[in-house]
């Protein structure tokens, strides 16, 4: 008799992409607040914008962190909330670097 196949674990992935999230997000908000500190004193707007955009990054991780809970109940599976405010958060630290990076070789 063979056995039947093993099902995956369904809150692994849900988990994984959390933490691919959370780690995303932590290591952009670090490297913000680092090039936006060596930025002061030659690029004042630019290192604001960057400095700016460390709390964005920072929310994108909460929002993840929200959205997770979310997709693990089960009265909300398959109808995923807050993947809206995920991608707008995400686009505006991505437009915030290209703003400051733009800035900087313009000057």
């Amino acid at each position: 008799m063979t056995e039947p196949p093993l099902s995956a674990d369904r809150g692994a992935q849900a988990e994984r992409t959390l933490l691919a999230w959370l780690r995303t997000a932590l290591a952009t908000a670090t490297v913000l607040l680092a090039v936006g500190r060596e930025l002061v004193p030659r690029h004042p707007i630019a290192a604001g914008i960057v400095l700016a955009c460390a709390p964005l990054a920072v929310a994108v991780a909460v929002l993840a962190r929200r959205r997770y809970r979310t997709v693990r109940l089960p009265t909300h599976a398959g109808h995923p909330e807050g993947a809206v405010l995920l991608a707008v958060g995400t686009v505006l630290v991505v437009a915030g670097g290209v703003a400051v990076l733009a800035h900087v070789l313009a000057g």
